[in-house]
């Protein structure tokens, strides 16, 4: 089973880290738009809800979770926050 790796950074700073199954993938990310506009969404590394955040602390962001196994989930997290 394939587990995604979302990560919602608020523009405080705060981070959640979750482990997303492919069948609960899609409702997680339409749950984030809706429910969370202005938290930055990053799923696989990549960012795909920019939020508050800047376009240079997006990049910056990118750069620091890549290859970064402190933010890799391996396992699912529900309920996902």
């Amino acid at each position: 089973m394939k587990i995604h790796t979302t990560i919602g950074v608020y523009a405080n700073g705060d981070i959640k880290i979750n482990g997303v199954t492919e069948e609960y993938l899609e409702s997680h990310l339409e749950y984030n738009r809706g429910a969370r506009p202005g938290r930055s969404l990053f799923l696989d590394g990549k960012c795909v809800q920019k939020g508050y955040l800047s376009d240079k602390t997006i990049e910056e962001f990118e750069a620091k979770i890549a290859n970064n196994k402190d933010f890799v989930k391996t396992y699912d997290t529900q309920p996902y926050v």
